[in-house]
């Protein structure tokens, strides 16, 4: 993710990013010369600076002619993680939710949310997961499966090579184009980073983990 993309998802604007990117790199700017270092016109460049002050982003400077300048990145970021936890304490106070009691086939799509959903279930797990993946997926979840581990949760790992902890249980296998994880006995993600299948249903999880145990048998013999 770029800079501009990453202030984006602060709630800034495309302009407002720019803006903002140029009074950091040049100090204090009238809104003519932000406008002229920014490539923006001018009524735009007045608007994100006004916005920007408006957002606590930037300050204006009273002088012989009015400058603007950008709140440093520590403030910035502090004013950023300040009404996140806002948002997610009001979030947490205020939004009902009623579970999906049915169980249904969920698709997955997008490198991020799957990986986001594998970390979440990993983290939520309380007794066990069995997790089969080829090495380069599993070190995506490293630091979840060590704190896993870490938790006294029964760790069962299916890959070429073992992982670099300790409290985890490994077989060596070599079949993983594919992810395979069950947490809990409860629910089973399976598909690859780009498009995944997710489910709590009894009859998939079932499956899925009869052919995991089945695949840990062979390898015992072998």
């Amino acid at each position: 993710m770029d800079l501009i993309n990453a202030l984006k998802k602060l709630g800034f604007t495309q302009q407002e990013s720019i803006i903002y990117i140029t009074l950091c790199k040049h100090g204090e700017l009238t809104g003519y010369e932000a406008a002229k270092l920014s490539g923006i016109s001018r009524s735009n460049a007045y608007a994100a600076l006004s916005s920007l002050v408006d957002k606590g982003s930037a300050y204006v400077i009273e002088e012989t002619s009015v400058k603007y300048v950008a709140v440093s990145r520590e403030e910035l970021i502090k004013n950023a993680t300040r009404d996140f936890n806002n948002n997610i304490e009001i979030i947490e106070n205020s939004l009902e939710f009623n579970p999906i009691l049915n169980d249904p086939y969920i698709t997955i799509t997008e490198s991020k949310n799957v990986v986001n959903k594998i970390k979440n279930m990993i983290l939520q797990s309380k007794m066990r997961l069995y997790f089969c993946a080829d090495n380069k997926i599993l070190d995506y979840f490293y630091d979840e499966l060590k704190d896993a581990c870490n938790r006294d949760i029964k760790v069962v790992i299916l890959s070429p090579n073992s992982l670099d902890f300790n409290h985890h249980k490994y077989y060596k296998s070599f079949n993983y184009e594919s992810i395979k994880l069950i947490v809990d006995t409860e629910e089973v993600i399976t598909g690859t980073l780009n498009q995944a299948l997710y489910s709590r249903n009894k009859t998939l999880v079932k499956l899925i983990r009869e052919a995991i145990i089945n695949e840990i048998e062979l390898i015992e013999l072998t």
